[in-house]
């Protein structure tokens, strides 16, 4: 099940969607058909279909987040993860700051205070890749953040842009809660009546995924 989706979680002036498109395929055909024409910013995490669209893509601040949060699991020694996770903490701070401002002020302030912060973490993720063997989880996530980095740091270019696409993580929950309610199957999924039948009714430059 592939999802779409653009606008906010609570009702607005702007359009509000949110669209499930079911295959029997996580094949990049998928969403390159589903996205033909479309050049605006896409939100994504690091699956490489994504690539093969002409969407500018934006990574997932949360998604690295996670790798760093894996890394780390229980051991409360990992110095190493921590350095990341704090300065990841530090941008959703300024974030919470600035919810609900303009554009042209959250645009502001991301460049005067989350810039730093993200050239910051950039560069102790190179200063560390080499330090940290590739296959352990550290080094997992430091490579997954390296990949991710010149897409996540788009968010810093655009007011409009969000720091990660938890949107679409919300909006999947519907989907997954109903396949443990007796729907386990997904092509049955696939066949139910709305709400999995939203059709994309006004295309926007942000999109969600």
């Amino acid at each position: 099940m592939w999802l779409y989706c653009c606008g906010d979680d609570k009702p607005g002036k702007d359009t509000n969607i949110v669209l499930f498109d079911y295959h029997n395929s996580r094949a990049a055909h998928c969403v390159v058909g589903f996205l033909d024409g479309y050049q605006g910013y896409m939100h994504v995490d690091g699956y490489k279909a994504y690539e093969q669209t002409k969407a500018t893509l934006v990574a997932c601040l949360a998604h690295i987040r996670r790798k760093f949060i894996e890394a780390k699991g229980n051991n409360k020694k990992t110095v190493k993860a921590d350095v990341a996770l704090n300065l990841i903490r530090k941008l959703y701070g300024i974030e919470q700051a600035i919810k609900g401002k303009s554009v042209s002020e959250k645009f502001t302030v991301r460049q005067q205070k989350a810039k730093p912060i993200v050239d910051e973490l950039y560069q102790w993720l190179l200063k560390h890749k080499d330090k940290i063997p590739p296959q352990m989880a550290l080094g997992k996530a430091i490579t997954y953040a390296i990949n991710q980095f010149e897409k996540f740091r788009r968010y810093l270019d655009d007011g409009r842009l969000s720091i990660d696409n938890n949107r679409a993580e919300r909006a999947i929950k519907p989907f997954v809660i109903g396949r443990f309610y007796g729907c386990s199957q997904i092509p049955v999924m696939a066949r139910m009546p709305a709400p999995y039948s939203i059709v994309l009714l006004k295309p926007q430059r942000q999109m969600l995924l």
